[in-house]
């Protein structure tokens, strides 16, 4: 990220507000501002999601695995404000399967990026089923959004759900097992 960039565009954001704070508040607010930004909030930029799934292990079974309630939070591309909620990711392996910190580290990598939810769903999904190769990968997001919570406050309570599924999900009864999952997400 061009730190230089980031800091005038953020000045001049503060300044549009002409709001009534001294300079030294104004320089720590952009200070705060460009680290929240670059050192956290969009730290997955310098990250590779597929390093994250680098470290495998021959499975020894073709049981699914289910990952329940991974925090995350995410920025959206359309009003660049935080979106955040839990990913529930389950599948079941071909020949190798990962560490669940691993699962744990690619969300917060992916989610660490300016996103649409359905996207992030579907990537997350992508990376996973193109890294393990497993027979059926599922991952289930749900999630509020601050947009919505900021514009119609009676909203608070509203939660968006995406799914994405990659592979064989006719395999048993892995979808319906693993969508039972997902709605516990939301206890």
């Amino acid at each position: 990220m061009n730190s230089k960039l980031m800091r005038e565009g953020l000045k001049k954001f503060i300044e549009s507000m002409e709001l009534e704070i001294s300079k030294d508040s104004s320089e720590k607010m952009i200070d705060n501002l460009e680290k929240l930004w670059s050192e956290v909030l969009l730290s997955g930029y310098t990250q590779d999601p597929w390093s994250a799934l680098s470290t495998r292990q021959a499975a020894v079974s073709n049981d699914p695995v289910y990952i329940n309630k991974i925090p995350f939070v995410s920025i959206c591309q359309d009003h660049l404000l935080p979106f955040s909620g839990f990913v529930s990711i389950g599948y079941i392996p071909d020949k190798e399967f990962v560490g669940l910190s691993n699962i744990g580290k690619l969300v917060h990598i992916l989610s660490a990026r300016l996103h649409i939810q359905e996207n992030l769903t579907s990537e997350i999904a992508d990376v996973i089923y193109k890294t393990i190769n497993p027979v059926t990968v599922g991952v289930c997001m749900v999630a509020q959004h601050y947009c919505m919570k900021a514009r119609f406050p009676a909203q608070n309570v509203s939660e968006v759900v995406t799914t994405s599924f990659r592979g064989d999900c006719k395999t048993g009864d892995f979808k319906r097992d693993f969508l039972k999952i997902c709605t516990r997400l939301k206890s």
